[in-house]
Formats: C-alpha cells, sequence, structure tokens
C-alpha cells in the first residue's frame, strides 16, 4: 500500500492509499500525539431507484496536485464511494490544502452523482478516526488523548445551560449534549444529530498543546460534527470531515440529479500551544480574517427600551390608551436623565404588530415625532421589526401549509398570526416598501426579530422551491435586510436568527452575515430575566461567545430585575457590545443606582465597545485597547458571601507597557507579572482599572 505524506514541520498527514483509502495518521510533531491512526470514514446511504445502499469505502483512489497562488499545494484524492456493483454510484473528491510553512491544514469534501438517475443521500459521515480506549482514571490501558477534552466553540456553554466540553470518557462513551430550540408555537421537526457533538469548531486540548477543528461553509448550513462510533469491539471517535446535522442540514445534500457536484463545507485545522482559552481567541482571529468580527468605526448607542414601563401592549386599544406620545416622552426623559442615546420602541409604533406599518393616528407623522425626540431630547430613534403579522397585514403572501392553510396561525399559540413567506420575492418587497418608507423617515436602528422559521412553504405560485427549507426562508429574510442596507447603509441593524430567534441559535454565527451589507450585530440569546439568568449560570454563555467572536451582541435588560449592587448591569455591560436598559419607573433607588452605574460606564464605554475582550475565568473579564494603553478588569462575585481571590496578568500580553498605574484593588509586581487583589462583597462587581505609565 502507497503512502501520501503531506507534512509540514509542525504536524504530519499520511494517508493509504491502496485498492481503497486507508488509515489517516494525522499526528502533531510537538507533542507526538496521534489525533488520527485509522482508516478515514467515508460512509453513506444512497438511495437510487427504490433502493437503499449502504456505501462504505473510497475505492480505486488515484492522486492530482496543484500549486495555488497563495503558495503551499492543493492535493486531491479522487475515488468511488462504496461497492463497485452498488445501484448508486457517487464520486468523492477529498482536497486537502497544504501550506509550504505553517501550522495548519484545510480539507474539502466534493460529491458527484456520477450514475444516470437520481440519488437520494439518506445520511453520510465522512471524517478522521481516532481508536479510543478507556481511560486510566475508569480502568483502561489509556491512550495518548488521556488528558485531553474537546471544547466546544463559541459555546462551551450554550444559552440553554448545557455544557459542551466533553472529557475521553465523555467522547468513549458518546455522552454528547444536544442542544436544541423548543418553542410549541412552531411546527416540531426532530432534529438528526441527537448522540453527537454539533458545534461550529472544537478546541481539542490538553491545557498545553491543542487542535482547532473549524467547520465554514457560507452557503449551506453545516457544522463540525462529533461522532463516537462503535465497529466490532472497538471505538472510534469521528471528526472533521463531514456529517448532517440539526433538520437534516445541509438540505442541499439530500437530493443529487444525475451529474450533479455539490460541495461541503471548508474544514479549518490549526495546530496550537497553550489553554483552551488559546483555542477560542484563535477562531476568533480566524472568524475576524473572513470578515465575521468587529464592524469598522462601530459605535452602537446605549438604548433606552420603552417597554418596561409602558409594557407589551398587544392591541390597538391598549396602544390607544397606553403607548401613546405622551408617554413616550415621559420615557425619553428617563432616557436623557439616565445617559442614554437612544430610544427604542419595540413594536410600539405599529397599527398592527407586524404589519410594519407606522401608526400616524396614534404617534403622529414619522418624520415629525423622530425631529421632536432628536431636537427635545438628544436622542437616535430604533424600532423592532417583525416576521410575522398578527392582522391580516399581507394578504395572499402567507406561507402555505402542507394541507392548504395560508390564515392564522393557530396551534399552541397564545395569540395566533399570520406568517408571510419570506422566499416569496412579491412578500418581500411589500414589506421592503413599509420598513423603507419608516427607515427614511429618519429611524436610526432596527432590530429584526421573530422571522423564525416554523416549517416549509407549498406555495408554488410564490417563485421558489416546494418545499422550502431553513436556509431558503433565512436567505430571504437577509436578501430583505441587504435591498434595506442599499437605502440607508449607515443605519444600525440587528437580527435574529431567523430559524430560531431565542436562545439556542440554528444558524452558524457567521452565517449570512456580511459586512455592511447584511446585518451589524446578533441578539443575546433572549436573556428576560437577567439576574436570575447570571446566576442560574446561562448567561455564562455571553463569556464563551465573547472569548470567540468579536461580531457584536445586543441586548436589553429590565433594571428592576437587578440588584441593588447593578450585578446584572455589569455583567451585561462586560459581555454585550450593544447595550440596551429600561424600567425603574416605581423605583427612584434603583434608577439613581443605574444612572451611577452608567456615568461611570460611558467613561469605560470604548472598553466595552470596541475594545479586545479576554478572560482570566469566568467570572474575571478583560477589555483592551492597546493602542490606547488602557484595559478595564471586570471581577464578579455570584455568591452571598465576600470573596477574596486574586487575578494574575502579563500587561504586555494585553498589549500595555510593563509597568502599569492601577485604580481599584491592591497589588503587587512579580516580575512580568501583575497581581491583583480582588475583595469582592456578595452578589457585587468589580472594576479595576489599568493604564499604562
Amino acid at each position: 500500500m502507497d503512502s501520501l505524506n503531506l507534512n509540514t514541520a509542525r504536524y504530519r498527514l499520511e494517508i493509504e492509499l491502496g485498492d481503497t483509502v486507508g488509515r489517516a495518521i494525522l499526528t502533531d510533531v510537538y507533542s507526538g500525539v496521534v489525533f488520527a491512526d485509522s482508516d478515514y470514514r467515508y460512509s453513506a446511504f444512497a438511495e437510487s431507484e427504490g433502493r437503499i445502499s449502504p456505501l462504505e469505502g473510497l475505492r480505486n483512489p488515484s492522486v492530482d496536485e496543484e500549486l495555488p497562488d497563495r503558495g503551499g499545494r492543493i492535493v486531491t484524492i479522487s475515488g468511488t464511494l462504496g461497492e463497485p456493483d452498488s445501484q448508486a454510484h457517487i464520486g468523492v473528491r477529498h482536497r486537502f490544502y497544504i501550506p509550504e510553512e505553517g501550522d495548519f491544514f484545510e480539507e474539502l469534501i466534493q460529491l458527484q452523482n456520477l450514475g444516470t438517475t437520481d440519488i437520494s443521500l439518506r445520511g453520510y459521515r465522512f471524517g478522521f478516526r481516532k481508536r479510543l480506549e478507556k481511560p486510566r482514571a475508569y480502568g483502561g490501558p489509556g491512550i495518548d488523548i488521556e488528558n485531553y477534552r474537546l471544547i466546544a466553540l463559541p459555546f462551551r456553554l450554550q444559552p440553554d445551560g448545557r455544557k459542551h466540553d466533553y472529557q475521553l470518557d465523555d467522547v468513549y462513551y458518546g455522552r454528547y449534549q444536544c442542544s436544541e430550540y423548543v418553542n410549541p408555537t412552531r411546527i416540531m421537526r426532530e432534529v438528526v444529530d441527537r448522540g453527537r457533538g454539533r458545534s461550529e469548531g472544537w478546541a481539542w486540548t490538553d491545557g498545553e498543546n491543542g487542535l482547532l477543528v473549524v467547520k465554514y461553509n457560507p452557503e449551506m448550513i453545516e457544522y463540525s460534527m462529533l461522532e463516537t462510533e462503535g465497529i466490532n469491539d472497538e471505538v472510534y471517535l469521528n471528526f472533521g470531515g463531514a456529517a448532517p446535522s440539526l433538520y437534516n442540514e445541509p438540505f442541499e445534500t439530500g437530493k443529487l440529479p444525475a451529474g450533479r457536484q455539490i460541495s461541503l463545507g471548508l474544514t479549518h485545522y490549526l495546530f496550537y500551544e497553550g489553554l483552551w482559552r488559546r483555542g477560542a481567541y484563535l477562531f476568533r482571529d480566524y472568524m475576524s480574517g473572513l470578515g465575521h468580527g468587529l464592524p469598522d468605526n462601530y459605535d452602537p448607542p446605549l438604548t433606552w427600551n420603552v417597554t418596561y414601563n409602558i409594557g407589551w401592549r398587544l392591541d390597538s386599544d391598549a396602544l390607544a390608551e397606553h403607548f401613546t406620545p405622551e408617554a413616550l416622552k415621559d420615557e425619553a426623559e428617563r432616557a436623557r436623565n439616565i445617559g442614554c442615546d437612544m430610544l427604542y420602541l419595540g413594536s410600539g409604533w405599529e397599527k398592527c404588530e407586524g404589519e410594519a406599518r407606522w401608526d400616524e393616528d396614534r404617534l403622529g407623522a414619522p418624520e415629525d415625532f423622530i425631529r421632536d425626540i432628536r431636537s427635545k431630547y438628544g436622542l437616535k430613534l430604533g424600532l423592532r421589526v417583525i416576521g410575522r403579522s398578527y392582522c391580516d397585514g399581507y394578504p395572499g403572501l402567507y406561507r402555505r401549509t402542507f394541507d392548504g392553510n395560508t390564515g392564522y396561525y393557530a396551534p399552541y399559540a397564545r395569540r395566533p398570526f399570520y406568517e408571510p413567506c419570506m422566499a416569496n420575492e412579491f412578500c418581500r418587497h411589500e414589506m421592503l416598501e413599509r420598513i423603507s418608507k419608516i427607515a427614511g423617515a429618519g429611524i436610526d436602528f432596527m432590530s429584526f426579530d421573530a422571522f423564525d422559521w416554523r416549517g416549509p412553504c407549498f406555495d408554488g405560485r410564490h417563485g421558489h422551491k416546494v418545499p422550502t427549507t431553513p436556509n431558503v426562508h433565512s436567505a430571504g429574510v437577509m436578501e430583505l435586510i441587504a435591498r434595506l442596507r442599499e437605502k440607508r447603509p449607515e443605519m444600525l441593524i440587528e437580527a435574529h436568527d431567523p430559524v430560531w430567534p431565542w436562545g439556542v441559535r440554528y444558524l452558524p454565527v457567521y452565517y449570512h452575515h456580511d459586512a455592511g451589507r447584511t446585518f451589524d450585530e446578533g441578539w443575546a440569546f433572549e436573556f428576560t430575566n437577567p439576574l436570575e439568568n447570571l446566576l442560574s449560570g446561562r448567561a455564562l454563555s455571553l463569556l464563551y461567545y465573547n472569548l470567540a467572536y468579536d461580531l457584536p451582541l445586543y441586548l436589553f435588560i429590565d433594571m428592576d430585575s437587578d440588584n441593588e449592587n447593578c450585578l446584572a448591569f455589569w455583567w451585561y455591560a462586560s459581555t454585550i457590545r450593544h447595550l440596551g436598559i429600561g424600567g425603574g419607573k416605581a423605583d427612584d433607588r434603583r434608577f439613581e443606582a443605574y444612572k451611577r452605574a452608567i456615568a461611570e460606564y460611558k467613561e469605560l464605554r470604548d472598553l466595552y465597545v470596541a475594545g479586545t475582550f479576554y478572560a482570566l475565568d469566568e467570572l474575571t473579564h478583560i477589555h483592551a485597547i492597546p493602542e490606547a494603553g488602557r484595559c478595564i478588569l471586570n471581577a464578579f462575585n455570584l455568591t452571598d458571601k465576600p470573596v477574596s481571590r486574586t487575578a494574575e496578568l502579563r500587561p504586555h500580553d494585553l498589549g500595555l507597557l510593563e509597568e502599569v498605574q492601577v485604580e481599584g484593588a491592591a497589588y503587587e509586581v512579580m516580575g512580568s507579572k501583575l497581581v491583583l487583589k480582588l475583595e469582592i462583597p456578595p452578589f457585587s462587581p468589580l472594576m479595576v482599572r489599568l493604564f499604562s505609565k
């Protein structure tokens, strides 16, 4: 059997080639750890002419090599999937990009239907294999990855509270958590990846050496999947390559017409040294390098949300009674008094929620209202746009279900609603006309919410493929945003995940993000009770997000749900770049406490909005702007007892000079390290400022 050697000074990748592709051995030269040691997995179930065939192995492999302009080399292994007499004939092109010198390589898999009839893929798995043994701590013989963990990026902890941090014993027994969004107001569909690990990326590390694995596919919905595979009495980890996830994404792989070729997403492998957080920072650098980072000149307003005091008014009578110009001016005065920059109306600006028409009878002309708020209170104006209509606002443009229903969507819903079809070009055009009109009146910020996918559309008159998919739906939402951006390029735009908008995401964070064309920021997962969400641990997911992404998040919090120490305020100030607040109408002391906190926040605002985020642990964050020679350390005590702890850092690692001035904590200098002594009262935050001398 021949061997294909794809090596650099940092790693060795050796692939055995014979009648089939054999072992793929991936070795970290620095640590000596062998991350893959068994036959590369090429596996699929394919249906053709009414027969389902299991396809295993890549047969008759051939190798081609090319030299790309960026240097290095591209090596492609081509072959046929499965047995020669199989009913389905699928060609595979397995491409590796190997740099001349570097710590990374890239992998891309292409499939082609080589037959004359259509093929339906009923499942597939391509990936490296690592043979596993039980860890020594549990009576097994042990293995070279004994002390390695697989940590999900960007969500080591998902907003649902599930932790995706797997030790060898978890991997051996396939104890992967499945985070998914569940809401009874949508059509339920089973995810296909229960019992597997799903993430945009994985940091595989023992704290000294690591391998970062990242899946990137801007065209189709795809994740990096882990699977524990049992073959006879042996256990293997499958990683890298490609596998379906969620509702069997990517849907585009489900049907392969005769002759069609499809490319699965790129997998980026990067070897590194350091703690797992180093892997998160490298993931962040990688995504920022692809354009999914902090927007240029990003300067979001501190936003005041009127709905916490006025209430979420749902019908025309309640809006007429409570959501009045006088009430909004009272809220504008509170916003100005506390130090906010923007008044956010939620959906209270509409005649009917979801209709996207300004209620002139109640609020007057939008131009006059906006001018009044700006001139009298010095505030910008923001509002919410949603993808459902609680009245018949888009007649003839609704999603059609399989049984032909296009009216109110009622199952389990407290408030039935109509569901515009975002894959319908005429529907998007009508919605664009309406929101462009209000945007043109001078709106500074729009939040796109409640566009969640609740099932496919079966209306063939809409001009889209039938049935629609989550990808088609979400692309329609982003097309709407892109067309609006063309009309108002300077307007700040936030977009919730258009499939699972609240909590766990369906789409990868980067998906559909196109800097300057679509959205500027995403939604921070619906933490509606900010202090409780923090103390329960769910809001810790924001820390992990910030370790792995610079792409900003937006969230508003209710000060009435915080404590007197503004613990929640400072947590979300530290983890949310576009922060909104509201409430305090019935509690003057809470309002004044927030006013003092906001005054301090605004002194440090550039650090929180545009600084680089680091963390020493879950409860100790750092925001740094090296070129300004400044950083802020935020520490938190989530217990009912005072806490004393130390925080060690190296100013040089933060881009500061070795000699720094410290305000807010006692400290001592130990060589190149700065040791801060933190004393934090119960349920309180602590801020420590550092400046280069």
